[in-house]
């Protein structure tokens, strides 16, 4: 064999390798080692699974859930959202959950939720809106980014005061 045939041989065999090596880290080695580090300071959740998360247990909650009749009453929140439900009941008001291999950290409480939007704007910025958000809301307050949202809160504001 010529070098240039077992170069050519060579380099996509590379390529695969790397890119499997790759497909390896991000869906397998960094989730199971941040669920390791979150579970070491106490923040427990659903286990990850290799590349969907917990997307398939929370579909298929939400389908159960959809599909039983639903009793007169205002407790609503374990037919609309049965896997946070059944999450905050099963590993506390603060859990780590998948959405693919992205963790999300679920917070419920109530004073923790208002010193996150107070005072972590910048560690926590929205996510870029999708386009059915943006068919839904527009390009209003809620997907708005930036110095856009800047000037649309100001304008905004009026409207949460009380003398309003």
């Amino acid at each position: 064999m010529s070098a240039l045939t077992k170069l050519a041989i060579l380099f996509p065999c590379c390529f695969i390798l790397v890119a499997f090596v790759k497909l390896l880290y991000d869906y397998l080695w960094r989730p199971l080692r941040l669920q390791h580090m979150m579970s070491s300071q106490g923040i427990k959740g659903p286990p990850y699974t290799f590349i969907h998360g917990n997307n398939k247990e929370a579909a298929q909650m939400t389908m159960e859930a959809l599909s039983k009749p639903m009793a007169l009453r205002h407790d609503i929140f374990p037919r609309v959202q049965p896997h946070v439900y059944s999450c905050v009941n099963r590993y506390g008001r603060n859990y780590l959950a998948w959405d693919g291999n992205r963790p999300e950290l679920v917070i419920t409480e109530p004073e923790l939720v208002n010193e996150v939007l107070k005072h972590s704007v910048t560690t926590f910025p929205k996510r870029k809106p999708t386009f059915f958000l943006t068919g839904l809301f527009g390009n209003g307050l809620v997907t708005a980014l930036g110095e856009k949202w800047v000037k649309q809160r100001k304008l905004a504001n009026y409207a949460f005061h009380g003398e309003s």
